[in-house]
């Protein structure tokens, strides 16, 4: 084509543009895209009415959190080995206590970000998220991290 017609159609193009408009897309109201109930920030689960910066960085720190988790579940499952049953919510924080490489688990146990639920069963879920059971998050069962819904989380609580 020469530039006279590649000219005439940018204007053609352009005109159609400003006449017609850009069709907004409608943006969800909070009721939808927000829950009704505080969320503790610390849960690192993707939020829609956060902002793509925030859960970028969410996402760093749910890897970082699922490899936490991953690390309890080797120690748990260490546990269970040596005891030949599932170790209590005391004998795993004595254990963490005694170990000095896993500190930084042990503080989050601690400080409530990771909930260890004692049970006794080695298919159950042993640890979650903080808020998992609320907007999902990353769960600790038989001794694998992994992420998962709210529902599924709540199955495994017995709610």
């Amino acid at each position: 084509m020469n530039r006279l017609t590649v000219l005439a159609w940018m204007m053609v193009l352009g005109a159609l543009t400003i006449t017609t408009g850009c069709k907004k897309v409608p943006q969800p109201t909070d009721s939808i895209t927000s829950p009704t109930f505080a969320v503790d920030d610390r849960n690192t689960n993707y939020r829609p009415d956060q902002s793509g910066l925030r859960n970028s960085k969410r996402a760093g720190e749910r890897l970082a959190q699922q490899t936490q988790m991953d690390q309890l579940g080797t120690i748990m499952f260490a546990l269970e080995l040596q005891d030949n049953k599932m170790p209590t919510v005391e004998g795993v924080k004595a254990d963490l206590k005694a170990n000095p490489d896993a500190r930084d688990l042990l503080k989050l146990i601690d400080d409530g970000v990771i909930i260890l639920t004692g049970t006794t069963d080695r298919q159950g879920m042993w640890a979650y998220e903080i808020d998992a059971d609320k907007v999902g998050g990353i769960i600790l069962v038989s001794g694998r991290a992994r992420r998962a819904m709210a529902d599924e989380v709540k199955k495994y609580l017995g709610q």
